[in-house]
Order: C-alpha cells, then sequence, then structure tokens
C-alpha cells in the first residue's frame, strides 16, 4: 500500500493530540487535489459528449445511415447529464473552510467512496447506455447487408458483439484496476485516520 503524508502526520505526532492545524491543512490539499482531479475528468467527459453530439447526427445525415445509429445520442445526453448532476450534488456535500478536523477527514472519505461506487457501477450508467443502441445499430446494418438472411446477420452480429463486449471489457477492467490501485488504498487510510481521530476524542461526561 502506498505511503500517504496524511497518515504518516497523523502517526508521527510525538503527543497524543495531534497537531490539529497541520493536519487540517494537509486534509484540506489532498481534499482539493482529489476534487481537482475528479473535476478535469468529469469536466473532459461532458465536454466530448457536448461535441460527440453534433458530429454523431452529422454523420447520420451526412453518410445517410439508418434511424438505429441515432439510439446512441439518448445515451450521449444521459452520461452528460448524469456526471454534471453528480458533480453539482458532490460539490454540495464537501466540508467548507474553517470546518473542524474530523469533518474534514469524513468528508474526504466520502468523496473517495463515492468515486469507488461510481467506477464500480461504471458499466450500469456510463457502458451500456452506449453499448446497447451500438449494437442494434450494427445488427440493423448487417440485416440490411445480408438482404434479409438471418444465419449470415446472425454471424455478423455476434461479431459485433465480440468487438464492442472487448472493448467494453478492456475500459471496465481499467476502471476496476483504479479502484483497487488507487482508491481502495486510500480509502482504508482515510478511515484510519477517522477511527484514530475518533479514539483520541475526549470521552462525554456523565454529570
Amino acid at each position: 500500500m502506498p505511503s500517504d503524508p496524511l497518515q504518516e502526520a497523523w502517526q508521527s505526532q510525538p503527543d497524543p493530540t495531534p497537531d490539529a492545524d497541520r493536519l487540517v491543512r494537509e486534509v484540506r490539499q489532498h481534499q482539493q487535489q482529489f476534487a481537482a482531479m475528479i473535476l478535469l475528468r468529469d469536466v473532459r467527459e461532458v465536454f466530448i459528449c457536448l461535441v460527440l453530439l453534433p458530429v454523431w447526427v452529422g454523420m447520420g445525415v451526412g453518410i445517410g445511415l439508418p434511424w438505429t445509429w441515432y439510439l446512441v445520442i439518448p445515451g450521449i445526453v444521459w452520461i452528460a447529464a448524469f456526471m454534471t448532476t453528480d458533480r453539482v450534488r458532490q460539490g454540495r456535500r464537501r466540508a467548507g473552510p474553517g470546518e473542524p478536523l474530523v469533518r474534514g477527514v469524513e468528508s474526504s472519505l466520502a468523496d473517495v467512496e463515492h468515486q469507488i461506487w461510481l467506477l464500480r457501477n461504471v458499466l450500469w450508467w456510463y457502458q451500456l447506455p452506449l453499448a446497447v443502441p451500438m449494437l442494434a445499430f450494427f445488427a440493423h446494418v448487417f440485416w440490411q447487408l445480408s438482404g434479409g438472411n438471418l444465419w449470415e446477420m446472425t454471424v455478423a452480429t455476434s461479431l459485433g458483439v465480440v468487438i464492442v463486449g472487448g472493448f467494453n471489457g478492456w475500459i471496465y477492467w481499467i476502471n476496476q484496476k483504479a479502484v483497487r490501485s488507487t482508491l481502495e488504498p486510500r480509502r482504508q487510510e482515510l478511515a484510519a485516520m477517522l477511527q484514530g481521530l475518533s479514539d483520541e476524542s475526549p470521552a462525554p461526561s456523565n454529570t
């Protein structure tokens, strides 16, 4: 597991009481870096969707593609809307300046856990909305090219399924690798830090 400056700073305190001010700055810095990285990814994906929409329509009209070509458009719109909405919702839940250290760690942990959820479910909200209409388009085109021959259409469509499935399998593997190698270790470190801070909190008085 890669070392983390936040956890090292927390564990290296000579005094049982951590340097809260310094840890708050560390947590805030890491949270801002993580948020900037995710923001860049979301902006890039939404930008690609917005550019792809007119390109997709232009290709369909210019080449004279069948109507199933346009079934991908709702998937593109869905992805752009989903990522934009998710970005707005998550931005409202982050800890603001001046929040306690525990609140900052909780916010960072929630951000990481949400990204883990997104990547683990990328098949449902990102890949299938594009893959299914693309397979419908391939089946339609192969049906037309085969002249209605069901056997030829089935063989050609199966080839399309292998190509689309292989590409999406590769994309899915990349996302799950990011979860295992980056996000899960980070989640464990933040959870350990949060547990340590909770253990060091003074117990409530019974008086």
